[in-house]
């Protein structure tokens, strides 16, 4: 039982650095005019300030103030399609908001300084409690808020330099079914043989799938990290530029609720379990909040768990290339160093009577790549598009209903539109098909690593995101 009711606990921690760092959940769609050009401009960001996010170095050489505010709006659909009865679960996630503000000026003709609050990692997943992933997580939330004060100055006529400091506010929320079938009997009640794993309710006659309780836990971090970027101008027409996004490390401690479930199952006959017997006709309810067993006021009670998490570093390179006065073509190279920083996570429970837990995820570096296009048509209007690939850093076998990813392709499109002298409005549209993916809907054995012969089903993804933004200029 302890090890069971509790593994809801590692999940929820293991989905954080999942979604905080490039795939998986990752919105890179900070601004609307970057959005439009699938996310490209580490080497000549847009000039409404997102370059706080895209590029620091950005900031340096631009004229006057800038302040913008925008919106990305973002709709998931998928599903999960099982082996056996290919009945096919889907995600019932609502259309989900992400903010972005961004105000910079120009101090001096060369130094630049800003400060920008966006909200670049979520995960927000819901699946319906009849399907069978609801014993790994059936509300997912993940949130997080930055700001970043960023200061930029041009070196020299082709180098700029800039950095910034990143404040994060993140926050995780998992809600999970626990299964009686899963669940081991306590030791004291009925010991098994030396060596030997606990016996579990199902060796009873518990049917697997048999919800019993309800754990909800919620954890929040306030933690700083930095990113710094820079811009070589080769000529008039040719600049390329790098970024680079620190690790950032956070030391999460959770607070862990449980509820009963109702099973509404009675002990069709009196069985003995150790010193224990149970006559026919017992309420297993009331049997499992009873004594001798009495789940929910020995293990199953509120308590702490903490776990450190430290996310990938990121590196992103780029270069622009003008065409000619109306043209502009873009691409950027990601790489994310998942390799290092998320392979096994460390959970450690406040109770005494529960053990800690290794959680193997055995995630891997991930590369990504964008291209896109850009035309000044006129004066007023600039359209743009682009594409973009990229790879997931879950490995086969630990694909789960958390973070069902894999490798994405998405096509961008938008445009701006300039509404008044010192006015702007930007607009973009995106398309994210994710490939079919194998995974899992249950954890494997307690401390164990997973194995693709887990896998139960099929993962689909895909999803369209919408963004609006609107600057001003003084």
């Amino acid at each position: 039982m302890r090890r069971y009711a509790l593994s809801a606990l590692c999940l929820s921690f293991a989905a954080v650095p999942a979604l905080l760092a490039a795939q998986g959940f990752g919105i890179y769609e900070q601004g609307t005019c970057s959005m439009g050009r699938a996310g490209t401009g580490v080497a000549a960001p847009c000039g409404d300030g997102s370059a706080i996010f895209f590029n620091p170095a950005g900031l340096a050489g631009l004229k006057g103030g800038h302040a913008t505010i925008g919106v990305t709006l973002i709709n998931v659909d998928g599903g999960f399609t099982d082996d056996i009865f290919q009945r096919t679960n889907d995600l019932d996630d609502p259309l989900i908001p992400l903010p972005q503000v961004y105000i910079s000026y120009a101090a001096t003709p060369k130094l630049g300084v800003g400060v920008g609050l966006f909200a670049p990692y979520g995960l927000r997943t819901e699946w319906p409690l009849s399907f069978d992933g609801r014993f790994a997580g059936y509300k997912n939330v993940i949130r997080s808020v930055y700001i970043q004060p960023t200061v930029a100055y041009q070196v020299t006529p082709w180098l700029s330099l800039g950095a910034g400091l990143d404040i994060v506010r993140g926050s995780v929320e998992l809600n999970q079914h626990l299964d009686l079938a899963e669940a081991p009997v306590p030791t004291a009640i009925l010991p098994p043989p030396a060596g030997a794993p606990p016996y579990v309710f199902g060796q009873f006659g518990i049917a697997p799938g048999t919800d019993f309780a309800n754990t909800h836990l919620e954890a929040s971090k306030t933690t700083v990290t930095a990113h710094w970027g820079g811009i070589i101008k080769i000529n008039d027409k040719l600049s390329i530029g790098g970024r680079y996004l620190m690790h950032a490390k956070f030391d999460y401690s959770g607070t862990a609720t449980f509820a009963p479930v109702a099973t509404n199952l009675i002990v069709p006959a009196t069985i003995a379990v150790g010193p224990l017997t149970i006559p026919a006709g017992t309420p297993i309810d009331v049997l499992l909040a009873s004594p001798p067993l009495d789940l929910f006021n020995t293990v199953l009670t509120s308590q702490t768990v903490t776990t450190s998490i430290t996310n990938p570093e990121q590196v992103v390179f780029g270069l622009a290339y003008k065409v000619n006065p109306a043209w502009t073509v873009f691409g950027d190279y990601q790489f994310t160093r998942w390799g290092k920083r998320f392979y096994a996570i460390n959970i450690d429970f406040q109770n005494a009577l529960v053990p800690d837990r290794v959680l193997y995820e055995r995630y891997r570096n991930t590369n990504g790549f964008r291209v896109a296009a850009e035309w000044a048509k006129n004066a007023k209007w600039t359209l743009r598009g682009g594409y973009l690939y990229h790879q997931g850093a879950a490995p086969p076998e630990t694909v789960t209903p958390l973070l069902p990813e894999g490798n994405r392709n998405e096509f961008t499109g938008g445009f701006t539109v300039k509404l008044a002298s010192n006015i702007t409005a930007d607009l973009a549209a995106q398309y994210i098909k994710q490939n079919d993916r194998r995974g899992r809907t249950r954890e494997p054995i307690f401390n164990q690593v997973p194995t693709t012969g887990l896998n139960t089903g099929v993962y689909n993804f895909h999803a369209e995101l919408f963004g609006l933004s609107l600057s001003y200029a003084f």
